[in-house]
């Protein structure tokens, strides 16, 4: 890793060299630390990122299989019915968008509740408390 090995004896400042060599040696020292420390960071990171994308492009091809899959069971299920029973079709595919429909009706009227509550309660209950120190300081 560049950086990490102790620098020669000739870029070393000599003892009797002065305050203003001795800084800028200490400023390369740095300079070289950090360089070395953001080139190891900026590997990872691409690793990292690589990972990330491809981890994110079979959640993504998971998700369509998902939903092709979904459709799939419900265009069986409606296809199954409608020779079962003597409905048209139509009214069964009507009947799974009503379904689907009062199922994401649910799912929102849950999702607002959740929302009415605190994200932090404790948090907000500390910043009560310090503004009310607050206002009886005064």
């Amino acid at each position: 890793m560049m950086g990490s090995t102790p620098r020669p004896p000739e870029e070393r400042p000599s003892e009797t060299a002065g305050l203003s060599a001795h800084l800028l040696a200490l400023l390369a020292s740095l300079a070289a630390y950090f360089g070395a420390r953001l080139e190891l960071a900026g590997l990872e990171g691409k690793e990292a990122l690589g990972t990330a994308v491809k981890a994110g492009a079979v959640l993504g091809a998971g998700c369509l299989c998902l939903c092709f899959g979904y459709a799939f069971l419900w265009v069986g299920a409606i296809t199954l019915l409608s020779t079962l029973f003597p409905f048209h079709w139509g009214w069964w595919v009507l009947a799974a968008g009503g379904l689907h429909l009062l199922a994401a009706i649910g799912c929102a009227a849950v999702a607002a509740a959740r929302w009415k509550k605190p994200f932090f309660p404790a948090t907000l209950e500390e910043f009560r408390k310090d503004e009310e120190w607050l206002k009886n300081r005064q």
